[in-house]
């Protein structure tokens, strides 16, 4: 498609493709390679730009533990395990510590049930 031929006015409300630059497009489908089968050029501004505008479409949110619960209480202590560990708050039993755990299956988005 050479944008400086002469084309009849009904050719140009025909839909074509244009770059985010306004270019016009003569191939959407096929990109530029080395050889039939070879790797695709960077210099293929058109293929780079799309994939540009595919990756940044939507932001989707952080979906590693998204969902998840939480539960809050006290650690205990029942057994003497200070040859196990030097943390002060479990080495004497029957000390209670304060805690809040939150557990993630790590599988589900923030709207999907937990089922």
């Amino acid at each position: 498609m050479d944008p400086y031929k002469y084309r009849p006015s009904s050719a140009y409300n025909a839909p074509f493709y244009t770059t985010n630059g306004g270019a016009p497009v003569s191939n959407n489908i096929s990109s530029l390679t080395i050889g039939e089968r070879g790797p695709v050029l960077l210099e293929d501004y058109h293929l780079i730009e799309k994939v540009a505008n595919f990756t940044r479409e939507r932001i989707p949110e952080r979906v590693v533990h998204a969902r998840g619960i939480s539960a809050k209480g006290f650690f205990e202590v029942t057994h003497d395990i200070s040859n196990l560990t030097c943390a002060d708050f479990v080495r004497a039993p029957g000390v209670q510590t304060p805690v809040i755990v939150r557990f993630s299956t790590v599988v589900h988005e923030r709207a999907s049930p937990e089922t």
